[in-house]
């Protein structure tokens, strides 16, 4: 039986899905988040403090709970 990521505790059910899918999806929807949503990438300009700045980002953490690293 499954168990939830959260608090361990067994599921009866897992979300369905493929993990090419999960990760095609969440990179589009994160695509639009950072660009339509998320001011940092315009206010800093230094390309690797950008990308400190994203490793902590709580979007990009959903996204590493579903197994996706960003």
């Amino acid at each position: 039986m499954a168990k939830c990521k959260f608090c361990g505790q067994p599921v009866k059910a897992a979300p369905v899905f493929h993990p090419a899918c999960w990760e095609q999806r969440a990179n589009k929807v994160m695509e639009e988040f950072c660009d339509e949503y998320c001011r940092f990438p315009r206010e800093i300009e230094d390309h690797d403090n950008l990308i400190e700045h994203c490793s902590e980002c709580v979007a990009a953490e959903l996204l590493r709970m579903g197994g996706n690293e960003v």
